[in-house]
C-alpha cells in the first residue's frame, strides 16, 4: 500500500457523500474559487520569501576576512581611559555604531541556481517536472471542492504520514499548505473519479519540494572539461554517510565515459581512510594522490590538481575528511580546502537513513561551506523517502545523484519522478 492510499481513500469517500464539495455555479462556489486564487498567491509568496531566506544564507566568507571583521565588545581605544566613566560609555557606543555601520552588508542580488559556488555555470537537466493538472479538472461544471472540518481532519491525517516519513516540519507545512490551496476550489469531474485529482495534486505539492534547479551532472562535467582541464570536485559530509565510496562510484561513473581521473585523499583525519581510497583506485586503475595519516588536506588537494595538471588529466575528485556540522574548527579546515582548490563542483553526501538529521546536516554544511548539489546513499534500503524532500526544500539545491547499492555501478542520476513513484506506490 503506498504512502497516501489511505489520504485518497477517504477523500473518495467524503466526496462520495457530498462532505467536501459543493457544486458549481452557486455562491458558494464562487467564494471558495476566489478562495483557491488567493491561497495560490500566497503559496507564491511564501516560496520567494524561502528563497530570499536560503539565498542570504549561500555566501562564501573567507575565514581570514572573517575574524578580521570580528570585534568583541571591548574598549579599543586608549584614549577613552582619560575621560570620566560617563563620557567614556557614551564614546564606546557611538564607537560601537559606526563599526557596525562600517561592517553593514551590502546589498545581496539573488543566486542564480544555475551557477556552482565559484561561478561556473551548470547544465539544466532537459527533462521538465511539471505535472499536468489538466487531466484531472475541469474547466467549468462539475463539483468544487471545499474547505472545511471534514477536509482539515483527512489533511491532518496525512500530515502524520509525512512527519512519520522523516519528513522535516517545515516542509511538511509546505507541503500541506500548497495541497490545501490546490485542493480547495477545484473542478472535479465526477466521471473520472477524485483519485486521479488527488493523486495528481498530492504529487504536484510534494514535487514543489523538489524544485530546486535540477542540473545534469555528465553534461555539466562534460561542459566544464571542453572548458578546460583539469575539473576539479570536491565531496563534503558527515561522518559515516559514505563519501569515499561515493568517491569511487564517481570516479568509475566518469572513466566509464572515457575521462582520466585522479583522486586525491584530503581525509587524513579518519583512520584508514587513506587506505581505503588507495584501495579504490587500485581496482579502477586511476592515480591517487595521497600523505601520511594527519597531512595537511588542503595541500594534498593542490598537490592533486597541480599533478592532474601536469599529466593532462580530466577530472580531479577529493575526499576530504567528514565532518560533524557543529565542529567549527573542524569545518574550517574543510573551508581552507575550498578556498585553495576553488572546486569546480562541491558535492554534499547524505544519508538516506539518517532522516531529519540529514537535513539538519545539509542546512549546515549550506550555511558554512556551500555544496552545488547532493548525492543521497542508501535509497536502495529501507529509507522513508523525506530525508530527500527535505534537504531539497531546506537548501534549495538539488538531489543530483542517487546511491542505489554497494557496487561501482549503483550510482544513478536522481529522477524525482522515480522518487515519487517509489514513496507513493
Amino acid at each position: 500500500m503506498g504512502l497516501f492510499d489511505r489520504f485518497k481513500r477517504q477523500a473518495k469517500e467524503a466526496v462520495d457523500s457530498n462532505r467536501i464539495t459543493v457544486e458549481d455555479g452557486t455562491i458558494e462556489a464562487d467564494k471558495i474559487i476566489e478562495k483557491r486564487k488567493q491561497l495560490l498567491l500566497k503559496i507564491e509568496e511564501s516560496k520567494k520569501d524561502k528563497m530570499q531566506i536560503i539565498d542570504s544564507s549561500e555566501s562564501i566568507v573567507d575565514a581570514d576576512e572573517q575574524w578580521d571583521n570580528f570585534s568583541e565588545e571591548i574598549e579599543t581605544n586608549p584614549f577613552l581611559k582619560d575621560k570620566d566613566k560617563k563620557s567614556r560609555k557614551i564614546a564606546q557606543k557611538m564607537e560601537k555604531i559606526e563599526r557596525k555601520k562600517s561592517q553593514k552588508k551590502p546589498e545581496q542580488k539573488p543566486i542564480d541556481r544555475m551557477k556552482t559556488t565559484t561561478g561556473r555555470k551548470l547544465v539544466p537537466t532537459i527533462k521538465k517536472f511539471d505535472i499536468d493538472m489538466s487531466e484531472a479538472t475541469v474547466n467549468k461544471g462539475g463539483q468544487i471542492i471545499r474547505g472545511g472540518a471534514v477536509l482539515d481532519q483527512i489533511i491532518t491525517q496525512l500530515e502524520e504520514e509525512l512527519l512519520q516519513s522523516d519528513m522535516g516540519h517545515s516542509a511538511v507545512m509546505e507541503v500541506i499548505s500548497s495541497l490545501k490551496a490546490n485542493l480547495i476550489g477545484s473542478r472535479i469531474d465526477p466521471r473520472k473519479g477524485l483519485d486521479k485529482i488527488v493523486e495528481t495534486v498530492v504529487r504536484k505539492s510534494l514535487q514543489d519540494l523538489l524544485e530546486a534547479g535540477y542540473w545534469d551532472f555528465d553534461r555539466t562535467l562534460q561542459s566544464f572539461v571542453i572548458e578546460g582541464t583539469p575539473v576539479s570536485i570536491m565531496i563534503v559530509g558527515v561522518n559515516g554517510t559514505g563519501k569515499t565510496t561515493t568517491t569511487a562510484k564517481i570516479a568509475h561513473r566518469l572513466t566509464e565515459q572515457g575521462y582520466s581521473v585522479v583522486l586525491a585523499a584530503a581525509d587524513t583525519f579518519r583512520a584508514g581512510a587513506i587506505d581505503q581510497l588507495s584501495t579504490h583506485a587500485e581496482r579502477l586503475g586511476v592515480r591517487c594522490i595521497k600523505s601520511q595519516r594527519g597531512g595537511d588536506s588542503a595541500a594534498i588537494s593542490r598537490d592533486a590538481i597541480e599533478s592532474a595538471k601536469a599529466r593532462g588529466d580530466d577530472i580531479v575528485i577529493i575526499d576530504t575528511a567528514g565532518r560533524m556540522q557543529n565542529k567549527t574548527n573542524l569545518m574550517e579546515e574543510l573551508r581552507k580546502v575550498h578556498r585553495i582548490t576553488k572546486p569546480d563542483l562541491v558535492i554534499f553526501v547524505a544519508d538516506a537513513l539518517a532522516g531529519n538529521d540529514a537535513v539538519t546536516q545539509a542546512k549546515e554544511f549550506q550555511r558554512i561551506l556551500n555544496f552545488d548539489g547532493v548525492a543521497l546513499c542508501k535509497l536502495d534500503t529501507d529509507a522513508k523517502g523525506g530525508a530527500a524532500l527535505s534537504i531539497a526544500h531546506a537548501t534549495g539545491r538539488p538531489i543530483v545523484l542517487a546511491g542505489v547499492g554497494q557496487e561501482y555501478d549503483d550510482l544513478k542520476d536522481f529522477d524525482p519522478e522515480w522518487f515519487l513513484d517509489s514513496i507513493l506506490d
